[in-house]
């Protein structure tokens, strides 16, 4: 088999700017990273951090700075509504089973409030101070402060889904950098450009008190973040690279640290106040505990003076360094740490793109979890197997490649992932295209056709089509052009205004374009007329709208052929994030695929209309991370706990396989690998077999055969050098084991030698007959050892046989799961034609080498 591995893309990741919990009452414990340009990650605590979808930014947008609000508590209007307490109870309910709402703030002046749904704005306000360089909200989760440019701290009230400017506090001389509330919201921290840290009086807007930091040289000292702890302890980060802990009372430093080599950026603590992690410049993350008594804050036997309240009970407090780690090679810009979860979860990211992961309870011992620098789902990169084209997407552009080719070598996918041969390429990749889309926001998602004539691409406001003409010698001369009257204006329903596509697939003979709206519709278009500019919406699915509401306006809907879903009692949580994140197409062309945010997995006819959702994927729900038809019409579906089930939709069940191995009997190693599946490839030439692949590794499983040993050795070049290493010293023991018996068998014809020469000194005339019987003697003893030697021989097979299967290799049963990791950070991998891969990786040495200088620290010899 040949496998096409591709290097040439360019795709560069974003920094990370911000990076923020939702409140602990949430319904699911969203994480939202926030990317310089713009774009918005949600990922999801779900056993592991799984990531779910992308918000676009704005094109050539920034972002700085990000705050969740989850009201519970009724305001003292609210409350004069309610007549009884029961009433009363009854609304607090509904509140705390809404979503989390999420803002969003940057250079531009303007706080945008997000719908996590739909992946637009729900509502936008504008600063009134310039750039907004911070922001959060308070513990009530009913106001937003935000600090500007201009030196004012600003509140805006966010009750009752609203986004409204409340007041303005008193102004300073110098642009706020860092804002942070105390625990009971009275009191409101501020670090400034001024090198002062503020105490607001949230009241009445005034400062309570303002504590200064020294100089080190000419410029100001910058405070680029502040934080308040459970017992009112203050914390500062500031540009000296100095972590300072202030006390509450007196307002004077209680300790002072040098954390990093250069500017703190950014400080998280996590919800007892006790631990205090701080990140910056120099991209090491350093760890403050508290100590009481001498003994770790929390820990049993904490000395009575730890609950003491008031000044007196800090004398026995004190905060000590207990760690640090690199897990950057840049700038850290942000640090959030969860302590509502399972376990406290320390979150890191920064200028170098990843985001990385662990226990912060661990700290610093515990090796994080890097993240890959690129959206492992909705891929960024798609390929045209007829064409032997590549496509990738990144922000508002579109890169197209020709693939290139070598020397045809026929072989199965196994063997070529045991040799690893390297082919002599006589024809390279090309660079055909760099297209610049005019749009408003960043585009979330992409498509080529088969043959590379066609080109989809939506952002938040709705899908385009261009036609892709290929001319000259090979054609590498590329003339794009949008085709006009794409899309219909009946691919969605008139009540609906989401006209952003999250997903796009186009059919194997080109003549049907599958598109999934913001709004969860599943529309079928039309393709094949794209020449004369005639478009036609085939058919609208809806079965992963399941609120009442919407059941209805489906089933009312008569402009095409509408079939809706059937109602489903989910909570407002779940219905306010639902979004269409996952698409596979069959390769007949007749079955669309699709799974959203609630773990609803949906199977749609083209043609006819029928439509099927799966049933839970597990007794404890699981969500998909990826979806993938095989040649049988069988849809592959991964899970987040790294199961594997196969739904068969012609019958409209689960096959055998699944319902036997896809919960149980999958080996080990692949079910605890962290990184999640992301993609399913299917090869022409093995229809019972599909290729997953996460990140780090692709595995083959045959859909036919037991999973294998729970311990197995599923790496094939592991499994390989195991073999070769038990093999190698098997034969070195037997080959020293015949050594031994050859001297052995010599000490003894030489025994039997000097006794035969001993007996002829007394043989007589007739003795000739005596010494042939003495020769057969010798010979039927040297027999002997022979048939010794080789009935010992015949137990190294059975040796070398226990001994791989006390590695983790049974030779006895079939070798399922076959991994290989010999590609690292995969964008993507897919066939283009019967045992011809295309795998595309992005190496993170060609990601470091675009991204700016980082701090330089001194070593000694260097």
């Amino acid at each position: 088999m040949q496998v096409h591995r591709c290097r040439f893309t360019d795709y560069v990741p974003q920094a990370i700017n911000a990076i923020e919990y939702a409140p602990p009452t949430a319904a699911q414990p969203f994480v939202a990273v926030g990317r310089a340009n713009g774009d918005i990650e949600i990922w999801c605590v779900k056993k592991n951090l799984i990531y779910e979808k992308t918000i676009p930014g704005m094109t050539n947008g920034s972002l700085e700075t990000l705050a969740w609000a989850h009201q519970t508590e009724l305001t003292k209007d609210d409350l004069e509504l309610f007549d009884s307490e029961a009433e009363r109870e009854r609304a607090r309910k509904r509140l705390a089973s809404r979503a989390p709402r999420l803002f969003s703030a940057g250079l531009n002046a303007v706080i945008v409030e997000w719908d996590l749904a739909r992946l637009t704005p729900r509502a936008a306000v504008d600063s009134y101070g310039g750039a907004v360089w911070c922001m959060a909200t308070n513990h009530a989760q009913t106001t937003l402060a935000v600090g500007t440019e201009d030196g004012h701290i600003r509140l805006f009230d966010v009750t009752d889904d609203k986004l409204v400017y409340q007041r303005c506090f008193d102004k300073i001389k110098s642009r706020i950098l860092s804002v942070a509330w105390s625990c009971d919201d009275k009191t409101i921290v501020t670090g400034s450009a001024d090198g002062c840290v503020h105490l607001w009086d949230a009241a009445s807007g005034r400062m309570a008190a303002r504590m200064t930091l020294p100089r080190e040289g000419r410029d100001a000292t910058l405070v680029w973040a502040v934080t308040a702890l459970r017992d009112g302890t203050l914390v500062s980060g500031d540009s000296r690279g100095h972590v300072v802990f202030w006390d509450p009372v007196m307002h004077v430093v209680q300790q002072d640290f040098r954390a990093l080599g250069a500017d703190v950026l950014c400080l998280a603590a996590d919800a007892d106040g006790h631990a205090v992690f701080a990140s910056g410049v120099d991209p090491k993350v350093t760890q403050f505990r508290l100590l009481v008594g001498g003994r770790p804050a929390g820990a049993a036997g904490e000395p009575a003076a730890a609950k003491v309240k008031g000044r007196g009970g800090f004398r026995n407090k004190k905060w000590h360094l207990a760690g640090m780690r690199r897990y950057h090679t840049h700038d850290v810009r942000a640090l959030a740490v969860s302590s509502h979860l399972q376990r406290d979860l320390l979150i890191t990211g920064g200028v170098d793109t990843q985001v990385t992961s662990c226990d912060a309870r661990a700290f610093p011992n515990e090796n994080p979890y890097r993240q890959p620098c690129f959206p492992p789902l909705n891929g960024v990169v798609s390929v045209a197997p007829e064409g032997r084209l590549l496509l990738q997407r990144q922000a508002n552009v579109l890169k197209l490649w020709t693939l290139g080719k070598a020397e045809p070598v026929s072989r199965s996918l196994g063997e070529h992932v045991e040799s690893g041969q390297g082919l002599q390429v006589y024809d390279r990749q090309k660079d055909l295209l760099q297209m610049e889309l005019k749009t408003r926001t960043n585009l979330i998602s992409s498509a080529i056709s088969a043959s590379g004539q066609l080109i989809a691409a939506s952002d938040a406001e709705g899908p385009k089509l261009y036609s892709v003409v290929r001319s000259g010698d090979g054609g590498g001369s590329v003339r794009v052009r949008r085709v006009r009257g794409f899309p219909p204006e009946d691919f969605v329903p008139p009540y609906s205004q989401c006209r952003g596509a999250t997903q796009m697939r186009f059919t194997a003979d080109e003549r049907r374009l599958a598109v999934a709206t913001t709004d969860g519709f599943v529309s079928i278009i039309d393709v094949s007329e794209w020449q004369a500019g005639k478009f036609a919406t085939v058919r609208r699915h809806c079965h992963h709208r399941t609120t009442t509401s919407e059941v209805e306006a489906d089933a009312g809907c008569s402009d095409v052929p509408t079939h809706p879903g059937e109602p489903r009692a989910q909570p407002p949580s779940a219905v306010d994030v639902r979004t269409i994140v996952g698409m596979a197409v069959s390769g007949s062309g007749l079955l669309v695929a699709t799974y959203d945010t609630t773990g609803c997995v949906v199977v749609s006819h083209i043609e006819n209309g029928a439509s099927s959702a799966l049933p839970p994927l597990a007794p404890q729900k699981e969500w998909p991370t990826a979806l993938g038809f095989n040649a049988r019409n069988q849809l592959v579906v991964p899970t987040n706990a790294n199961h594997l089930h196969v739904w068969d939709a012609d019958k409209g069940a689960f096959t055998k396989w699944s319902r036997a191995f896809g919960l149980g009997g999958i080996p080990r190693v692949y079910q605890h690998m962290q990184s999640c599946i992301a993609g399913v490839a299917v090869n022409p030439a093995e229809p019972d077999c599909v290729y997953v692949y996460a990140m780090n590794h692709i595995t083959r499983v045959d859909l036919t055969q037991a999973p294998g040993p729970d311990t197995a050795v599923l790496n094939v070049h592991k499994r390989k050098q195991i073999e070769q290493e038990i093999i190698g010293k098997v034969i070195e023991e037997r080959e020293a084991s015949e050594r031994r018996s050859e001297r052995q068998l010599s000490k003894r014809k030489r025994k039997q030698h000097v006794a035969g020469r001993t007996s002829d000194a007394h043989m007589d005339v007739d003795s000739s007959v005596n010494g042939d019987a003495a020769s057969i003697a010798d010979s039927e003893d040297v027999s002997s050892v022979a048939s010794e030697v080789a009935g010992r021989s015949k137990d190294w097979e059975s040796t070398i046989v226990a001994r791989l299967r006390e590695a983790g290799i049974n030779v006895a049963e079939p070798h399922n799961f076959r991994m290989t990791q010999r590609y690292q950070n995969l964008m993507y991998a897919s066939f283009v034609d019967s045992d011809t891969m295309v795998v595309v990786e992005r190496p993170w040495t060609d990601v470091a080498s675009a991204l700016p200088a980082a701090f330089h620290r001194h070593r000694f010899g260097s």
